[in-house]
């Protein structure tokens, strides 16, 4: 598993724990709908703002997206 499909899937699993959908996801945290989307099925990297406002929305530390890790730095260079 690749570092979008971990974060695709501990973005799911976040949104998915307050009882979200996308849609209320992306209006609480103020990042595109569709870009989240394309992100929760690994089809984008989200930029650190989006994710950082992300991890605000859900009341956790951005490292919960990468399973609780340091944000990997090739992530957020886009390596």
């Amino acid at each position: 598993m690749n570092v979008l499909e971990t974060l695709a899937g501990n973005l799911v699993s976040q949104r998915v724990q307050l009882g979200l959908s996308c849609e209320e996801a992306a209006e609480r945290s103020g990042v595109d709908a569709a870009r989240l989307e394309l992100a929760e099925n690994a089809e984008v990297a989200l930029e650190e703002d989006e994710l950082t406002r992300l991890a605000d929305a859900y009341g956790v530390g951005i490292t919960a997206f990468f399973g609780g890790r340091v944000t990997p730095i090739q992530y957020l260079f886009g390596a």
